[in-house]
């Protein structure tokens, strides 16, 4: 797994770091590189699941209000199935920033409420323009 990671992360070391973790669809482990630490989950199947949970938490990081881990690959594991590598985040205090979290939570879905008004007033803007273009069409 160490060279593996080596190799497709550009490290010049890493090292398992003996925190480990997992439920009943992955398992994961972090280890720390010379570009700093990592967490990499890994599932017997799960490529499709990775990719779209690296691209969830990338457009979660785009909105700058949650303090999400900055995945980095997904990548074929050994043996068979996926990993998905991203930032390793301590986790151990967060029940303290319960608060935060929500606050933070609240302004993510008002992030995507704006979002969403945003793309219903573009999708206006370029109708009315089709309308305007097909009236001119059609007077000629």
């Amino acid at each position: 797994m160490e060279a593996l990671l080596r190799r497709e992360l550009g490290c010049g070391s890493v090292k398992a770091t003996g925190h480990s973790g997992g439920g009943c669809i992955s398992q994961g482990q972090s280890y720390d590189t010379d570009r700093g630490r990592v967490f990499v989950k890994v599932n017997s199947k799960a490529k499709r699941m990775f990719e779209g949970e690296m691209a969830s938490l990338t457009a979660i990081l785009n909105t700058g209000t949650v303090r999400v881990p900055k995945p980095i690959k997904v990548l074929d594991a050994p043996g068979g199935g996926s990993m998905l590598v991203m930032e390793h985040v301590d986790m151990r205090y967060l029940s303290s920033y319960a608060a935060q979290l929500g606050a933070q939570l609240a302004d993510l879905h008002l992030d995507n409420k704006k979002l969403g008004e945003s793309l219903l007033k573009e999708a206006g803007t370029v109708a009315s323009r089709e309308y305007s273009s097909t009236i001119i069409l059609d007077t000629r």
